[in-house]
């Protein structure tokens, strides 16, 4: 799978998650397995949702957190790459 701005991340269904103060906690039913997230990659989380590329998903975050776009931009495709490679996400 190709990881780039122009991404479109979507979710997998059978994944559910758990909201936390300071992120969450994701439970694949398929594999049983958990994943804890900080409140950063729980932000992007909530964005894959099949509606919003990696670079409208780097916008949001970068207005959030008042920061410069690239090192913004180079971190999500880090987070979504790490959701990939885990299988949570679709195809």
């Amino acid at each position: 799978m190709k990881i780039n701005e122009d991404f479109v991340p979507v979710t997998k269904e059978c994944v559910e998650i758990e909201e936390l103060d300071d992120g969450c906690i994701l439970y694949d039913t398929k594999k049983d397995e958990v994943h804890s997230l900080n409140s950063t990659a729980a932000s992007v989380w909530l964005c894959c949702d099949g509606n919003h590329a990696i670079k409208e998903i780097a916008d949001v975050v970068e207005t959030c957190l008042e920061s410069e776009r690239k090192p913004i931009l180079r971190d999500i495709i880090k987070i979504i790459n790490d959701f990939s490679k885990k299988g949570l996400l679709t195809p």
